[in-house]
């Protein structure tokens, strides 16, 4: 005998379609930029090249503050994201990010930006003060460049840079090691290259339509771009050569891996791989050289060799 109509339309209705939630999750973690967490690891930038990564106290605050400055970020990715969602709808890449494709409103998104941002200061402050101040220091340059340092041409590299100079800053804050001024300078230069390079990457894609997507991309041209990429990177190599010596005369034997590295992302992004994180992991010749040189400063700081 066949079962009532009414109860095949009720099985019909709170059906739910396959797949359903791994395409929620999905949605959720491209909102948050989860794949972009990684630049965090900078946070262990100090104690790591000053020795101390494994020291108790590091490793007692580790998830802490890594969480508190992911959840940060991305509070900061999705204010970003729900300024630029009209502008995005034009970028033959990102028009598929959440709140440009409509699969999450504006109103949810600053919810969860809102929420993100509570919790990542709550954590901060647990850790200590200074941490705090860092990231509250990060989160309002990510919230000027969403609302208009992204369209002030240098002022946008700048902008971008500061945020990773910024995690280093604040991991040394966070685990109480000092940043040296030479590992600082470094890490702004290398900044630059990696703004630049992503700046370059955004040109080159859109090309006429580069200052429908972004009002800086009008005064930039790829020929100027590849002037500042080579400057920065050129720079940075300098700098950490620099850096080594002062640290330790072994780290000196590091610098030609760093400059195949740079060499690397240089190739990369004029093929259209300027974001770092894109580069890193799309990239396996440039991850096996970055793998390579934090192994080598590893064993040169962590074992009585060095």
């Amino acid at each position: 005998m066949n079962p009532p109509q009414q109860d095949i339309t009720l099985r019909e209705e709170v059906s739910v379609p396959k797949g359903s939630l791994s395409q929620n999750v999905r949605v959720w973690l491209s909102l948050l930029k989860a794949k972009h967490w990684v630049k965090n690891i900078l946070l262990f930038a100090a104690p790591f090249f000053g020795g101390y990564l494994f020291h108790p106290f590091t490793v007692s605050s580790a998830f802490t503050a890594f969480a508190a400055f992911c959840l940060c970020a991305s509070a900061g990715y999705i204010v970003n994201d729900v300024k630029d969602a009209d502008k995005d709808r034009l970028h033959p890449r990102k028009s598929t990010r959440p709140v440009a494709s409509g699969k999450v409103k504006p109103g949810t998104a600053f919810a969860v930006a809102g929420l993100l941002t509570a919790v990542a200061f709550a954590l901060s402050f647990v850790i200590s003060p200074i941490f705090f101040a860092y990231l509250a220091a990060y989160l309002a340059v990510q919230l000027a460049y969403s609302l208009f340092l992204k369209d002030v041409p240098l002022l946008d590299i700048f902008a971008i840079a500061s945020g990773f100079v910024l995690r280093v800053l604040a991991g040394g804050a966070a685990f109480h090691v000092e940043v040296s001024q030479w590992l600082f300078v470094t890490m702004f230069m290398i900044s630059l290259t990696l703004a630049s390079g992503k700046r370059l990457c955004e040109v080159r894609l859109l090309d006429d339509k580069a200052g429908e997507h972004r009002a800086s991309l009008n005064h930039y041209s790829p020929a100027l771009l590849n002037e500042i990429l080579l400057v920065a990177a050129s720079a940075s190599l300098l700098t950490y050569a620099l850096y080594t010596v002062e640290q330790s005369r072994n780290l000196v034997y590091t610098v030609p891996i760093v400059v195949l590295g740079l060499f690397r992302y240089i190739m990369v992004s004029k093929q259209g791989l300027g974001d770092p994180v894109e580069a890193l992991t799309r990239d396996k010749w440039l991850a096996m050289t970055v793998t390579a040189w934090l192994v080598l400063v590893g064993v040169m700081r962590y074992t009585r060799a060095s």
